[in-house]
C-alpha cells in the first residue's frame, strides 16, 4: 500500500520513513544504473535512518544534518528552551503525540536506527544547536556502521547549506566525489 504524508502534519520522521523508502524504490526503478544518495535535515534525517532500519531502504550513501537521537530527548530539549520543566511535560507530549500519530513515541529513536546503516554517511551538525545536543549528535554518529564522517559547523539548528554555503558545498562535493569509484 502506498503511503503519502499530507504535508499538513508530521510524524517527526516516523511515518515519513515510508515515503523515503518508496521514493528510493521509485528512483531505483527509474534510474537503475545510478547511485542514489539520500539527504535529510533534522526530522528528515530521522526519516532516512528509520527507512533504512525498518523499510528496507538501501541507498548508496547518506548525508544527514542535525538528527535527534531519541524523540523523548528532543522533546525535553524543546521544553528546556522555553524555560519550562521538561518533566513530566515532555513525557506527556511524546505519549499523546504518539497516540495521535499511531506509534509509540518512546520507541522512535534514530540512534537505534543508525545501527542498521552500512553505507557511507556524511553527518553534519551545528555546534550551537539548541535542539540537539553535541552528545546526542555524537551518539548517532557513534552508532552508524560503515564508512562515516562527522563535520561540526559553527551554526545552530539550521540548514547548513544556507548558513555556510561555501563550506557546505566543498564538504558535500568532496564526499560525493569519493563515491564516484566504479561500482
Amino acid at each position: 500500500m502506498t503511503h503519502y504524508t499530507s504535508g499538513n502534519d508530521t510524524g517527526i520522521g516516523f511515518s515519513e520513513s515510508k515515503d523515503v523508502a518508496e521514493s528510493l524504490n521509485y528512483a531505483r526503478t527509474r534510474w537503475p544504473n545510478r547511485r542514489i544518495v539520500l539527504y535529510g535535515v533534522s526530522m528528515g534525517s530521522a526519516a532516512i535512518l528509520r527507512a533504512i532500519a525498518f523499510e528496507g531502504a538501501a541507498p548508496d550513501a547518506v548525508i544527514i544534518e542535525s538528527p535527534f537521537d531519541r524523540l523523548i530527548n528532543t522533546a525535553r530539549n524543546r521544553f528546556k528552551l522555553m524555560g519550562l520543566p521538561a518533566f513530566p511535560a515532555a513525557e506527556l507530549l511524546v505519549f499523546w503525540g504518539g497516540v495521535q500519530q499511531g506509534f509509540d513515541g518512546f520507541r522512535h529513536n534514530p540512534v537505534e536506527y543508525a545501527r542498521s546503516v552500512k553505507c557511507p554517511v556524511l553527518m553534519m551538525y551545528g555546534e550551537h544547536d539548541s535542539r540537539v545536543t553535541v552528545e546526542q549528535a555524537r551518539n548517532i554518529f557513534d552508532n552508524l556502521g560503515g564508512e562515516k564522517r562527522l563535520k561540526l559547523f559553527d551554526v545552530g539548528h539550521e540548514v547548513i547549506a544556507v548558513a555556510e554555503p561555501e563550506a557546505w558545498r566543498a564538504l558535500v562535493t568532496e564526499f560525493l566525489d569519493g563515491l564516484l569509484v566504479p561500482q
